[in-house]
């Protein structure tokens, strides 16, 4: 397999041409005398290959496709940089809709829009960054074109102990090694960059749960969305079949949801109107064995609310007929039934068994876990340990600056607990030295739930995210040299509230309550509740979504199931 280069600047071709032209250079992988490196492609008239020292708009990297990278790609300036876009998946989803998508309230083309986009002229490569050359300012990317389930959360560990020597954060692969992986190996290359986003985001957050990672179900991605739908249709059908003992259709329509934040409270008040308005119909004889439980270690449902907000959700959540069981701490997740001897092997026509500290063992048909996020893999291995200084992109001047043999004891900064990269108040990544020292970055930035602002960090939601993603655009786009983004006021995030759906069209808004002293804050409306809520949020997430196609689709979507109901077809 060979190493590719690719020089993502333009080239001089006509605009209406379908793709974009790279500069190609290989490097062979196997022994022989091209082993050592290759050398650049020799341009030739009219094939669109750039000459080497070529001058071109400033390229622009950017690591992901969520919230944050694909709002950046689309607020910077098209005349001022070559813009590229490097991701598993090859759209954004709009994720405040995920749940309604879960359930079949929309469909899941509607909260979906693609990275590719003719009116846009932002390049797009489907990999995976796997490893970043700080020094040489290159990504190792890993394609991911043909490679099964990249819109799903990791059911386990993606990457398994390799024998190539690619250690964490090191740089590029030895040619010509093996590599091993769980799933399918792709083409191995280099893209070069001027300036990096690190916007890759997260993933669920197990706590390292046993059996959780292999057998429950998230909700971060389409993917996830689509194994949530299924199989809610899929446990009603084997409930019902002649054969299921009066036992297991009790398991099979106990639905499990843990993490009692907005996204598990939404999934679980979605589901809720989606059985009692849609599901108990078609299925009238199952309607008393049905349960929703929403599990959370915290003593209330939406912790980041007002306590007054959170207890009318709580309240209401119930009235729903959604059993919520705070203080719960989770031990671990299997298949088979409860208090059952093993061995369990995974069996989709079963049930799984969820064991908590204070209830033991419990029957049910899925777990939704929506607990939070943790660091995913490229942020924990990749983006560690420099293996060569980056003299270039250093902002400070050093008095002494480390030569190879101490090379080793810089790192990039992290926060503790989280693993985040720690990036200053204009989110740009700094490295740290054994001895204390901190040196910033110019040209590599993050944003997004995989950093974290040294002072007054946002909250990981995708409100902060695109702000951060929206104000770095533009002071991109206004600075012309490295001093003048260090001039500009640094990020501040605006609090724009926060808003939830509870189900039978009831939600809760809360107001942000910034710049206000006890007197007038207490004086003021904490947020929100009930019908009036409802209607914001249908409107918010509505103007909100990605294009006017997506909205007209989605309002047509909600208009129908009202009048129709929602399909409960299972494909």
């Amino acid at each position: 397999m060979g190493l590719v280069r690719l020089n993502l600047r333009h080239t001089s071709r006509p605009p209406n041409l379908v793709g974009h032209v790279w500069h190609v250079r290989r490097i062979a992988t196997s022994p022989g005398p091209s082993a050592g490196g290759g050398s650049p492609a020799r341009p030739t008239t009219g094939s669109g290959l750039m000459a080497d020292g070529e001058t071109g708009p400033e390229r622009v990297v950017i690591l992901g496709s969520g919230w944050g990278g694909y709002t950046l790609s689309r607020k910077l300036s098209a005349t001022k940089f070559s813009r590229t876009v490097i991701s598993p998946r090859s759209y954004f989803v709009f994720t405040p809709l995920l749940t309604d998508a879960a359930i079949g309230s929309l469909d899941f083309s509607e909260i979906v829009k693609p990275v590719r986009d003719r009116h846009s002229n932002v390049h797009f490569v489907q990999a995976a960054a796997r490893a970043v050359d700080l020094a040489r300012k290159t990504i190792t990317c890993e394609a991911s074109v043909v490679r099964s389930g990249v819109t799903e959360t990791a059911r386990v560990e993606q990457r398994q102990h390799i024998k190539h020597g690619l250690s964490p954060g090191l740089g590029p692969p030895e040619r010509g090694a093996e590599r091993q992986r769980q799933w399918e190996s792709g083409e191995i290359f280099e893209v070069p960059y001027d300036k990096l986003v690190v916007a890759v985001g997260c993933v669920s957050r197990t706590f390292n749960t046993p059996g959780v990672r292999e057998n429950a179900l998230f909700l971060k991605d389409i993917g996830d969305a689509r194994r949530v739908k299924r199989r809610i249709r899929e446990c009603f059908e084997l409930a019902v079949l002649p054969n299921t003992r009066p036992a297991m259709q009790k398991h099979l329509l106990h639905f499990a949801i843990v993490g009692a934040g907005p996204t598990g409270i939404e999934l679980a008040a979605s589901l809720c109107d989606f059985i009692h308005e849609d599901l108990v119909k078609v299925y009238p004889k199952l309607k008393d064995l049905i349960r929703i439980t929403l599990f959370d270690v915290a003593p209330t449902v939406l912790s980041t609310f007002d306590e007054s907000l959170s207890s009318y959700a709580m309240g209401t959540m119930k009235r729903e007929g959604v059993e919520v069981k705070t203080n719960h701490h989770i031990e671990s997740l299997r298949w088979g039934e409860p208090n059952t001897p093993g061995p369990h092997e995974m069996d989709p026509k079963g049930c799984l068994t969820i064991k908590t500290k204070e209830d033991g063992e419990e029957g049910i048909a899925m777990c939704v876990w929506a607990t939070g996020n943790e660091m995913n893999e490229f942020v924990n291995d990749a983006l560690g340990q420099v293996d060569e200084f980056p003299a270039s992109s250093a902002l400070e001047r050093l008095d002494h600056i480390p030569g190879s043999q101490s090379a080793s004891t810089w790192s990039v900064k992290k926060a503790e607990k989280t693993g985040a990269l720690l990036v200053d108040d204009h989110l740009r990544v700094q490295l740290q030295s054994q001895d204390g020292r901190t040196v910033t970055l110019k040209d590599v930035f993050a944003i997004g739930d995989n950093c974290m602002l040294e002072t007054n960090s946002p909250p990981a939601t995708a409100q902060s995210t695109n702000q951060e993603a929206i104000w770095l655009g533009q002071c991109l786009n206004a600075a012309t040299t490295d001093a003048d983004l260090s001039r500009a006021p640094g990020f501040a995030f605006k609090n724009l509230g926060m808003i939830a759906y509870l189900g039978g069209s009831r939600a809760l808004m809360q107001f942000p309550q910034t710049g206000q002293g006890k007197g007038k804050a207490s004086l003021l409306p904490r947020g929100l509740t009930g019908y009036a809520a409802w209607l914001v949020w249908k409107g918010a997430y509505l103007s909100m979504s990605i294009s006017w196609r997506n909205r007209l689709r989605i309002l047509y979507s909600w208009i129908s199931n009202w009048i129709f109901g929602r399909d409960i077809s299972r494909y």
